[in-house]
C-alpha cells in the first residue's frame, strides 16, 4: 500500500507552485488571464441562470460542476501569478526590511527612544549600516554601537563593530578577549547564526574591525511577513545583547585606566 502523503508525492505540486511564484508576467499576459477568468466565471453563472429559468437541471448541474472546478483553480493561479515575485518586487521588499522594519523593531526592543536612538547611516543595495547612540543621556551607552546588515534574499550577514581596545588574536571561538561577548555569541548561535572565525572589516563608513555573523534564511523569507517580523525582533534582542556586552567591556577598560 502506497503512502499518498509522502514527500515525494507532494513534490510535483510544490514545484508547480514555485514555478508560478517565479513568474513575472507582462501587462498584456495578465490582461488575457483576467479575460479568461471572467469568461469562465460569467459563462458558468449565465448557464446556471439559464438552466434555472428553463428548469433545465442538466445545464444547471453542468454549470455548477464547471464553477466548482474552474473557480478555485482560477483564483489560486491568478493569486499566485498576480502576486508578482519579480526581481524589482523582491528588491523593494528587501529595502522595506532594511529601511523600516529593522530600525523600528530594534528601537522598540533595545531601549527607550527618549534616551537611545537608532540611525541608518547608509544603504547600498542589500546592505544597510546603523548606529545606536545616546540622546545626551547619562544612562545611555558610553560608545555608539555600529552594526550593518546585509540581506541577500535568503542569507544574512551581520557585522558588529568592536571597541578599539579589544584586539582578539587567533580564532574567535571562545577567545578570552571576547569574554564579555560570549553570552551574546551563544544566544546568536542558538538561533542558527555562525560566527566567522576571523574579524571582518566593518561595513560602515567608520572603519574598524567587527564580529561577523551569518546564517541562511527560509527560501521564501521576503514573501512571508511572519518570518520578517520574527527576524527583525530577534535581531533587536541580538543588538541589545551586543550593546550590553560592549558597555561591560568599555566599563572594564575605564576601570583599568
Amino acid at each position: 500500500m502506497s503512502d499518498s502523503s509522502s514527500p515525494a508525492s507532494l513534490q510535483p505540486s510544490s514545484e508547480l507552485v514555485r514555478w508560478l511564484q517565479s513568474l513575472a508576467l507582462p501587462v498584456w499576459a495578465r490582461g488575457i488571464l483576467v479575460i479568461v477568468f471572467l469568461a469562465v466565471t460569467l459563462g458558468g453563472l449565465a448557464l446556471v441562470l439559464w438552466g434555472a429559468a428553463h428548469r433545465d437541471r442538466e445545464s444547471m448541474t453542468a454549470a455548477i460542476g464547471l464553477l466548482t472546478v474552474a473557480l478555485p483553480v482560477s483564483l489560486v493561479v491568478i493569486g499566485l501569478v498576480f502576486g508578482q515575485r519579480s526581481e524589482k518586487r523582491l528588491a523593494g521588499l528587501t529595502h522595506g526590511v532594511l529601511d523600516t522594519l529593522i530600525p523600528s523593531q530594534v528601537q522598540q526592543i533595545v531601549g527607550d527612544p527618549r534616551s537611545l536612538r537608532i540611525e541608518q547611516r547608509s544603504r547600498t543595495g542589500c546592505r544597510a549600516t546603523y548606529v545606536l547612540s545616546a540622546r545626551q543621556d547619562p544612562t545611555g551607552p558610553r560608545q555608539p554601537l555600529r552594526f550593518s546588515v546585509e540581506l541577500n534574499v535568503r542569507k544574512v550577514n551581520l557585522m558588529f563593530s568592536l571597541p578599539g581596545h579589544i584586539h582578539p588574536q587567533g580564532s574567535l571561538n571562545k577567545n578570552p578577549a571576547l569574554a564579555q561577548y560570549q553570552h551574546a555569541i551563544a544566544g546568536a548561535q542558538a538561533e542558527g547564526y555562525h560566527l566567522n572565525d576571523e574579524l571582518a572589516h566593518y561595513g560602515g563608513n567608520d572603519g574598524g574591525r567587527a564580529l561577523l555573523f551569518y546564517r541562511a534564511l527560509p527560501e521564501d523569507f521576503l514573501l512571508r511577513p511572519i518570518e520578517k517580523l520574527y527576524f527583525s525582533q530577534d535581531l533587536g534582542f541580538f543588538v541589545r545583547a551586543i550593546l550590553e556586552a560592549q558597555e561591560t567591556a568599555v566599563s572594564l577598560e575605564e576601570a583599568r585606566a
